[in-house]
């Protein structure tokens, strides 16, 4: 579970940075909304994951009120929109890029 926390910790750093970094704008196009919702969502899942596993490591093991599924699923959905903003960067490429 520490080695959990730890990689959700990381994520959550990582949204973070992106989230800052992002400037909101409604003429920009669609995939650049789906990408700036995925860091917020995915900051948010991370969130909510890295505090029940937080939570539930220091909760005594015998009849624990968090199940490990109930860290994982925030988590996977945080996993999730870290691959979308990877794969972020096939579309957003510098038009000077392009041409080279």
């Amino acid at each position: 579970m520490v080695s959990l926390i730890s990689f959700l910790a990381v994520l959550l750093i990582f949204f973070s940075i992106d989230v800052r970094s992002r400037e909101s704008a409604a003429s920009q196009p669609w995939h650049a909304h789906l990408f700036e919702w995925a860091s917020r969502v995915g900051g948010i899942a991370a969130a909510l994951a890295l505090t029940l596993g937080w939570v539930d490591l220091f909760l005594p093991d015998e009849r624990s009120p968090i199940h490990v599924a109930l860290v994982a699923g925030p988590g996977s959905v945080a996993v999730l929109c870290a691959i979308v903003l990877g794969l972020e960067m096939l579309w957003q490429r510098d038009s000077s890029d392009a041409g080279s």
